[in-house]
């Protein structure tokens, strides 16, 4: 199992944000998180990454506990996260956001490679990898965003909300890129308030409500499950 997480408590204050959340994810797997806003998903994503500590539980990565690690070292491990919002540096270039990705590594020639297969991954940025990030689209920085994180050269992709606020045609063209980017052994945990599409995406899903994890399984069986048709795909 590449990812195991137990029973994780998180409490912002005195106001608990996660009441018990467990899942799992394989090697390759495609695993995503739906539910309502302040379901906990975000949360549970910036537990994984080490951005938030949980209280009680513990996060097994790899064969190794990293629920008390710094977030830093987490993405040494191979965990990136590419938090909702995009938050890609403004003021560089493409290269440069995507070259700050690859921070922890010191390998010349590896960096180089990856910049290459990101690139290839997103032909758009690589028109232009010297255009400053604060004059591009929404969905060009969310391409810079994913980018930047693969330059870390992660076995688990974390990602928030990609398709917020972006353009249907965008959206499809990011989804086609994950499912790519999946295929070639990176495992990754969707977190999309477009259940639909997320559920389409993934092969296990995981439906958080309050805090807790109300329902978990195959993607097709949630897709067909009735209250998640219901309260979640509209249907």
């Amino acid at each position: 199992m590449l990812l195991e997480v137990n029973n994780i408590q998180v409490h912002y204050g005195h106001v608990a944000a996660l009441k018990g959340v467990s899942l799992e994810v394989e090697e390759g797997d495609f695993v995503t998180l739906i539910g309502s806003n302040g379901a906990g998903k975000s949360t549970t994503l910036r537990t994984i990454s080490g951005l938030d500590h949980p209280s009680v539980g513990e996060i097994i990565f790899n064969g190794q506990r990293i629920e008390k690690l710094s977030a830093d070292k987490i993405v040494k491990m191979g965990i990136a996260h590419v938090p909702e919002g995009r938050r890609v540096f403004k003021d560089l270039s493409v290269t440069e956001n995507l070259l700050l990705g690859a921070f922890t590594r010191d390998d010349k020639q590896g960096i180089e490679d990856d910049l290459e297969k990101v690139f290839q991954h997103f032909p758009r940025l690589l028109e232009r990898r010297n255009q400053s990030a604060r004059t591009m689209s929404g969905g060009e920085q969310q391409m810079v965003a994913i980018g930047r994180a693969l330059m870390s050269k992660p076995t688990l992709l974390l990602l928030d909300e990609p398709s917020l606020g972006l353009a249907p045609v965008i959206v499809q063209e990011i989804a086609k890129i994950l499912v790519d980017i999946n295929q070639q052994g990176v495992s990754i945990i969707l977190v999309e308030q477009n259940a639909e599409l997320a559920l389409e995406l993934a092969r296990h899903g995981y439906v958080l409500e309050t805090g807790k994890v109300a329902l978990e399984g195959e993607a097709s069986g949630l897709m067909d499950n009735d209250h998640v048709r219901k309260a979640y795909l509209g249907i």
